[in-house]
């Protein structure tokens, strides 16, 4: 049985004693700042028959209904005693809201309450989402999903769904539209899902006394820059201030090609560092490359044999390969430019216990099943693994949908998406691997979820809108911007238009009607105005202007 109190903190509230109705029944909604993270709460006061009772929603937390306990309202002053969570909150009723504290144990944390319409509620995120009722209708509807982008040639993949820790659905697709046989081939490069097999081994040092989340790194490593002040810890959860070796210094992709250890060593010590040690969090590759190297220093042991050791041999795995192995089943990675091109991607054997790990999304959910039903850890270290107050934890990070909080890790490579996630309350698990994506891996596992709880979603439009070469040749051009740093290029290949930021890869560019075109990848749009030679970018909320060279 899986655990749920590792997403759950239960508050348990019991209601009592005489409050006036007309000001208090109904919904109130506030949000704990825990360091932060916003957590929205929702308590529902109601009255029958002269006694109150009210539960208490924690929508991202995905409960609703918790029972309440105790209250007072005495001289406006509500006071709420949360003996299970070793809380209280007392809160003072002004101009229709009560403005106080919520204390747990020793910590304080405003929480303003004001009225909320619950029934007509349209923010999703206030919804504690449910898996609906008819599974077996919800994996029909994927099935139907992914023939939909099969024949609209807009993905190619593997997906593995796991309930109860069983597998109830996986399928292949896309593959045949592919321009390259595929046959034989069964795995797939995961990407950086390697670093949570690598820090679960970690783990395992740990356990036997082997290493400690507090060594520093200069124990191993003593050039690395802060050697002296980096721990195993900030190592794991991205908090070393180190950089990303993957990054090249003069060629984005250097690890496309044969290189050596010693090369990927100076070229963390040449990055230096970003922050002091703990002040931050940035993803850091390097940081995971060490560690590797820490793991086979101490085991005395390839990156391969420990995961035999710990993966392999124990869960029974097949079709688990590292980059030493040169496997030969890997599904070819392909971009779209208004055609499927094959991808140069990594020389795996540059990112050993970083993301070289080729494998299937069913092992993937083998894996995280095994995790949370600790077969691979003890409870302590799946605590300290876990995501906390921060979106990285020390292999496993939060991938949250709305009110459902999924844990796991997501993996690129050049041309492969990957995604391995669980949720506990749920007990519910998805992994996927994407060799050909035109619509996004984020909005691909969205629309997922999105049938698995019932929630609304736009099949992905892939009407067939053409614009002739002669017409995309006004946009091209090079653009600078005085709100970004990056210049774009703007060009037509293949008969559609491509764009390309400075020092990065091309990618294409697809109309959207009306000047407009979009990147899904990439969560991108791009509007032209031909007349005032200037083009605005739209991205993660932000929008630049361009302004095209003459």
């Amino acid at each position: 049985m899986k655990t749920k109190s590792l997403f759950i903190f239960l508050f348990l509230i019991i209601i009592s004693q005489q409050i006036f109705a007309q000001q208090i029944t109904g919904s109130w909604k506030g949000e704990l700042d825990i360091q932060g993270t916003k957590l929205p709460v929702i308590m529902n006061i109601s009255q029958e028959k002269n006694v109150y009772s009210a539960t208490m929603d924690s929508p991202l937390q995905g409960v609703e209904g918790i029972p309440v306990d105790k209250i007072t309202f005495t001289n406006n002053e509500l006071a709420l005693e949360i003996t299970s969570a070793g809380a209280t909150y007392k809160g003072k009723f002004e101009k229709e809201k009560f403005s106080g504290n919520f204390i747990q144990r020793g910590n304080t944390f405003p929480l303003v309450l004001e009225r909320f319409d619950k029934k007509n509620n349209k923010d999703k995120s206030l919804e504690v989402l449910k898996l609906t009722s008819d599974i077996n209708g919800s994996l029909k509807k994927i099935d139907d999903f992914l023939s939909y982008l099969e024949k609209n040639n807009a993905e190619a993949g593997e997906i593995s769904i796991f309930k109860d820790g069983k597998e109830i659905y996986k399928r292949n697709f896309g593959e045949n539209s592919l321009p390259d046989s595929q046959k034989g081939k069964e795995t797939f490069q995961i990407g950086s899902i390697t670093k949570s097999m690598t820090a679960i081994m970690i783990f395992k040092l740990i356990e036997k006394k082997q290493l400690d989340l507090n060594d520093k790194l200069s124990k191993f490593y003593p050039k690395i820059p802060n050697a002296g002040k980096i721990t195993i810890s900030q190592l794991l959860n991205h908090k070393s201030g180190l950089g990303d070796y993957v990054t090249g210094k003069d060629d984005m992709k250097w690890l496309t090609a044969k290189t050596s250890e010693e090369q990927i060593m100076n070229r963390i010590i040449e990055q230096g560092t970003l922050f002091e040690p703990d002040m931050k969090q940035q993803y850091s590759n390097s940081g995971y490359y060490l560690l590797t190297k820490i793991l086979e220093k101490i085991t005395k042991k390839s990156y391969t044999d420990n995961l035999k050791e710990t993966f392999i041999d124990p869960l029974q795995l097949k079709n688990f390969y590292t980059a030493s192995q040169k496997p030969s089943n890997v599904f070819l990675p392909y971009n779209y430019a208004n055609k499927w091109e094959s991808v140069k991607d990594f020389d795996f054997n540059n990112v050993v216990g970083v993301g070289d790990i080729a494998t299937t999304p069913t092992n993937l959910n083998i894996i995280i099943n095994a995790f949370f039903s600790g077969k691979l850890v003890s409870k302590e270290s799946q605590s300290t693994i876990m995501p906390a107050e921060d979106k990285f934890g020390r292999g496993m990070s939060i991938i949250p949908f709305h009110s459902k909080i999924f844990v796991g890790h997501s993996g690129g490579t050049y041309g492969t998406n990957s995604l391995m996630v669980y949720n506990g309350e749920d007990d519910l698990s998805i992994s996927y691997s994407l060799n050909a994506d035109r619509i996004g891996s984020n909005n691909f596992v969205i629309d997922i979820l999105s049938i698995l709880y019932n929630t609304e979603f736009e099949m992905p439009d892939f009407t067939n809108k053409k614009v002739s070469s002669a017409e995309l040749q006004k946009y091209e051009g090079d653009y600078t911007s005085k709100e970004a740093p990056l210049g774009i290029k703007i060009f037509v290949k293949n008969d559609g238009l491509f764009a390309q930021g400075t020092g990065q890869p091309e990618f294409p560019l697809e109309f959207a009607g009306d000047h407009q075109f979009k990147f899904d990848n990439a969560g991108l749009k791009i509007t032209f105005y031909p007349e005032k030679q200037q083009m605005q970018l739209e991205q993660n909320g932000g929008k630049f202007l361009f302004d095209k060279k003459k």
